[in-house]
């Protein structure tokens, strides 16, 4: 091998080594570092311009300690001149590899006495198993490729095997002799460096961490927890110091082949255990050592002081991996725009990250190579196989069982291109790429996964799951695993986990055969818990069925009940469908006609604005909402950006910013606003096909992560999500020059309070983005004629006028308060105005009453004329001439900032926690329910001022005044928290940079403080030239127009279907109509007078 070859190669590549230049004949042969004594090596050394090798001189040996085989290699003036003890953790190579031994002798040529242990007890991986020269190359005849096809599989299998046997109670034990051991025989280089140090690589490196971690006593020597009765001892960490290198290898992946497998990945827990210092050397987007978890563990050891050093190197090639089922394949459409794999030019999906790129004019796939340096992409086109209709679509009536692959409906082309070697027909055939390009086109896409993972939220496990009692064990042969014990069927099937059964399932939508065996079984024996064998994967996941309960379920231990039957589950694969995967595919197969009342269907419109989205399953809420806020011009001038370059992002698909521009995008460019070419009419239909309509599954992903409701695919009310989103919108950081759009939404309300008895007043003022008015119910008469059915007729309400709402949200009422000056309990009115007036009035129409303890929604007519209307009536109008404001009382400033909820004060309370604890997390969470707080608390009862009381009067310990470092204002403004939220932040929470992030989410509306010139932060008092600007406009006339609705149908704002109605200019008519948003469908409104009387949110802009 070449010298730059040597010098660069990682310690744990498995490919085939030639000798480097220098070597001895000693180290020649399976002798090789037997022998004792001074050996001359070539070590690389790192130079500016490059890596250079090195002749050096240490003193090798392949001995034991502990009687634990070891490689050790020393200085060659050790002992005479002092060394330190470095601990060496290689890859599944072991100790015999002669890269391993170079990096070993590098670190001895630096002065370390270095001790590699044979981690696998001899099982290294062996060179056969992953040896490149066995890959065949483009020139390989077909019997070569099938048997090394055969090969490859088979040295997967044995990689698997491998990694099983290598368990953490395996390894530990041996680690813990060897330091114990090196410590008595090195005691001189202990002493000299204060302790062992370790450096570890692929799978050795997760053994440092764990060396570095506090772990329990019996932990730390590879055995059980003990029962926590008995107490628990911890162990101190084993090492002082740590270092740990998570590599990747050459690009292409034609020519090596070498060992990434998922015992090597580093968890969350593995670095919140660290106690000593580690450095760690990353590269992005790596799979075993996952962008989010270093970024999680990161904020960990921060938050704890942990002492760290992480470095992230960009740029660096990504191994060639199948995706697990766990991981997103962005494989239908670009994770930046919404071109497809339906496109011409098709969709390049990296076959590193799997991370989806258009091809076309754009070509954001050349800009993610670029920015990854990933050089493979699967280029993917698919063409719908045309279907013909020749008249309207039909209600859909019944359901009906009908067999349909993603192969009967399209062609689907495929081919590897790559863009360092400006190749674009790599040889699929080549290395590990077949089985890479076959798991990236049955992946679920992006869209489907994050449904499934939406809907198995859902699923929880049951009592005859966790208290399954099985049945003496037995080995299940494979061939009685192949059909159904009481007929033919050899898909479908379940086995019972208690006695090992084979059953097939009931016949499934889509066309899945079955004859009920299993739950005939059921019937038979009582056995309750099932699982389907074609659902289990790797990952431990599948379809679990439980009779008893008659619902999917989940099993905590399905490898272990598995494993009694003789399956392990590691070695299965997934190959159908799951029950969540069938019935999202049967969600969005239910569609219906739009016609007028003739029956004819309405004319869809084309072009810019007028782009509808695909409903996901149950996400008209969120479509609606969409299409509402970016007909807005605040939000199209905020993200509408065809022409600028896209955000700077690794992953754009995980990036608010980027998918709302996305959104934007789609939605106002027109660039894919035209008829299905899919679908072709009959000349003598008179039907035009409608849009495909964009899927905005990552949006929607992002806006639901981590949200109770949003998060599932269960229909959601579209006016909570947008509040959600607006908040979402205002928490997110926004470029210099842009400027948040909900701030077209704020204005201020002001409450005036006046006591009835000696006539004080008090104002509050509350900024809002949005007022939710109540509507009038008053039924309609009915008369009953005895010809009536026994059914019970509807209910029928009088119409009420929009001004009528606003007169009741505007209105008078009296509240029971004692007045703090005259101790009158004759209570006091109170009424809200508009202090200022928004650009964008949204307003929520309350049309519910409680039936039963439940909100049931009432179709109350509210009248909304189209012209514009004069809300200058609803001005407040401030305080007047001769009124007497009630004093302030005492504690003004702390009471006035904060004063805790009431019910939810005392819910915490009720639960045993502190009132001062409560006051606290109340504060620290936007002063909102329990819940949030019972959060906060856990999460933060470690923390040493928690028992403290509240201080908002400035004190050192937290107040106001407390000072605030620069570098943890640096540290918030890189997650895109201004300055002055993030000065404020740090003030209120004492400095503590976690609970400040708390802090801003919960007091998104809080602008926080600006910095006076003596570097400290001055609050934005009114009056002051640094005062925050007030939201809305006091300017009058105060004139709105109604712009858009969201119109609901259905019983319970959970239930039913949500569409928007939008009023703009249309294409060849000049002047504005209402169009209809219904999902992917886009047509010109009839009789939207009649959807305007029931709409649920109304938008209204200022004129």
């Amino acid at each position: 091998m070449a010298e730059d070859e040597v010098a660069t190669k990682a310690p744990e590549s498995d490919a085939q080594e030639t000798f480097i230049p220098g070597d001895t004949p000693a180290q020649r042969g399976a002798s090789m570092g037997l022998q004792l004594g001074l050996q001359r090596v070539w070590v690389p050394i790192n130079r500016v311009g490059g890596t250079i090798l090195r002749l050096t001189v240490v003193i090798q040996e392949i001995t034991k300690i502990a009687d634990v085989d070891v490689y050790i290699t020393k200085p060659s003036d050790y002992p005479h001149l002092p060394s330190k003890l470095l601990l060496f953790l290689s890859s599944g190579t072991g100790i015999h590899s002669k890269n391993n031994q170079l990096q070993a002798d590098k670190f001895a040529s630096e002065g370390f006495v270095v001790i590699m242990p044979d981690l696998f007890a001899g099982d290294t991986l062996q060179k056969n198993a992953i040896d490149p020269d066995t890959i065949p190359d483009s020139n390989s005849s077909l019997i070569e490729k099938v048997k090394m096809g055969l090969a490859d599989t088979a040295k997967s299998f044995m990689i698997d095997m491998w990694l099983a046997r290598q368990s953490q109670e395996k390894v530990l034990p041996l680690l813990h002799k060897v330091i114990e051991g090196a410590k008595d025989e090195f005691a001189d280089a202990v002493a000299n460096g204060d302790g062992v140090y370790a450096v570890g690589y692929c799978v050795g490196a997760r053994y440092v961490l764990l060396l570095a971690s506090e772990l329990p006593d019996t932990v730390a020597k590879g055995q059980a927890l003990r029962d926590e009765e008995q107490g628990v001892v911890r162990s101190a960490p084993q090492i002082r110091a740590g270092a740990i290198a998570h590599g990747k290898s050459d690009h292409s992946g034609l020519k090596t082949l070498r060992l990434t497998v998922s015992g090597t990945s580093i968890t969350k827990e593995d670095i919140e255990g660290l106690k000593a210092p580690v450095t760690m050397a990353c590269t992005e987007h790596d799979q075993l050592f996952p962008d989010d978890v270093r970024a999680e563990g990161q904020k960990y050891l921060v938050d704890n002081g942990t002492p760290h050093e992480i470095q992230v190197f960009p740029g660096v090639p990504h191994e060639l991996r199948v995706p697990t089922p766990a991981q997103s394949v962005y494989r239908e459409d670009c994770t930046q725009c919404f071109d497809s794999i339906d496109d011409p030019t098709g969709l390049n999906v990296c076959l590193y990250c799997y991370n989806g790129g258009c091809c076309a004019d754009r070509n954001h796939a050349k800009i993610h190579h670029e920015s990854s340096r990933h050089p493979l992409v699967l280029n993917i086109q698919r063409k719908r196989k045309k279907t013909k209709r020749d008249e309207p679509p039909q209600k859909i009536s019944k359901l009906a069982i009908a067999a349909e692959t993603e192969e009967d409906r399209y062609d689907t082309r495929t081919e590897v291109r790559c863009y360092e070697c400006g190749i674009d027909n790599v040889d699929k055939s080549s290395g590990k790429l077949p089985a890479v390009v076959d798991g990236v086109l049955k992946a679920n896409t992006f869209a489907r996964q994050a449904e499934v993972q939406a809907w198995e939220q859902e699923i929880t496990p049951c009592e005859h799951t966790l208290c399954l009692e099985q049945e003496p064990a037995r080995q299940i042969e494979s061939q009685a695993l192949g059909h159904c014990s009481m007929c033919d069927l050899k898909e479908n099937l379940w086995l019972c986990l208690q006695c090992g059964n084979l059953g097939c399932g009931r016949q499934q939508f889509g066309g899945v055969g079955g004859n009920s065996h299993g739950l005939k079984h059921t019937e038979l024996t009582s056995h309750a818990v099932a699982v389907k064998l074609g659902s289990l994967t790797p990952d431990g996941t599948a379809d679990i069925y439980c009779y008893a309960c008659n619902e999917e379920r989940t099993d905590p231990d399905l490898a272990a009940h598995l494993g009694h039957w003789g399956i392990n589950i590691a070695e299965r694969e997934k190959t159908e469908k799951s029950l969540t995967e069938m019935q999202i595919e049967q969600n969005l197969k239910w569609e219906f006609s739009m016609t007028t009342e003739d029956g004819k269907e309405l004319k869809p419109i084309f072009g810019e604005g007028f782009t509808g989205l695909k409903n996901l399953g149950n996400s008209c809420y969120l479509a609606s909402i969409l299409q509402c806020l970016f007909s807005m011009p605040a939000f199209a001038t905020r993200y509408f950006h065809p022409h600028d370059p896209v955000p700077e992002v690794s992953n754009p698909a995980e990036d608010l910013e980027t998918q709302m521009r996305k959104v934007a995008d789609g939605l106002l460019s027109g660039r894919y606003s035209y008829p299905d070419t899919d679908v072709i009419a009959s000349e003598d239909s008179p039907y035009i096909p409608h849009q495909k309509g964009l899927a905005p599954a990552m949006l929607k992903h992002l806006i639901g992560r981590g949200h109770e409701e949003f998060s599932t695919m269960r229909q959601q009310d579209a006016f909570e999500l947008f509040q959600h989103l607006l908040k979402l919108v205002t928490r997110s950081a926004h470029p210099f020059s842009a400027q948040d759009p909900v701030k077209a939404f704020r204005f201020v309300m002001e409450q005036r309070l006046q006591c009835i008895s000696c006539n004080r007043v008090r104002y509050r003022s509350d900024e809002q983005d949005n007022i939710s008015i109540p509507v009038p119910v008053r039924r309609k008469l009915r008369v009953i004629n005895s010809d009536e059915s026994d059914e019970k007729p509807k209910d029928e309400f009088e119409p009420v006028t929009l001004r009528e709402c606003l007169d009741i949200f505007t209105g008078a009422e009296e509240v029971e308060l004692t007045c703090p000056v005259c101790n009158s309990k004759a209570g006091f009115t109170k009424r809200s105005l508009f202090k200022t007036f928004p650009d964008v009035l949204a307003v929520n129409a309350r049309r519910f009453e409680l039936v039963n303890w439940v909100p049931t929604k009432l179709d109350v007519p509210v009248v909304v004329d189209d012209e514009p209307f004069n809300l200058d009536v609803y001005m407040s109008s401030g305080q007047q001439d001769g009124e007497e404001l009630l004093p302030e009382e005492e504690g003004t400033a702390a009471a006035a900032q904060f004063v805790p909820n009431t019910v939810a004060l005392e819910q915490l309370e009720a639960m045993g926690f502190p009132r001062v604890r409560c006051e606290k997390a109340l504060h620290a969470t936007g002063n909102g329910d329990a819940d949030t707080a019972t959060n906060w608390l856990f999460s933060h009862m470690e923390d040493p001022d928690i028992d403290s009381p509240l201080d908002l009067g400035g004190s050192k310990s937290g107040g106001a005044s407390a000072s605030v470092e620069p570098e943890s204002i640096e540290m918030m403004a890189a997650m895109g928290i201004s300055g002055s939220q993030a000065r404020k932040a740090l003030k209120e929470t004492g400095g503590d940079v976690s609970r400040a992030v708390d802090w801003v989410f919960n007091h998104p509306d809080d602008q926080g403080e600006m910095e006076d010139e003596t570097g400290q932060g001055t609050a934005k008092a009114e009056g002051q030239s640094s005062a925050k600007a007030i939201a809305g406009s006091t300017d009058l006339p105060a004139k709105f127009r109604l712009r858009s609705i969201v119109c609901h149908k259905g019983a319970s704002i959970h239930a039913g279907h949500y569409v928007a109605f939008i009023r703009k200019p249309i294409p060849d008519e000049g002047s504005e109509s209402w169009v209809l948003y219904n999902d992917e469908k886009v047509v010109k409104a009839v009789d939207v007078e009649e959807m305007k009387k029931f709409a649920y949110v109304y938008f209204f802009s200022r004129i």
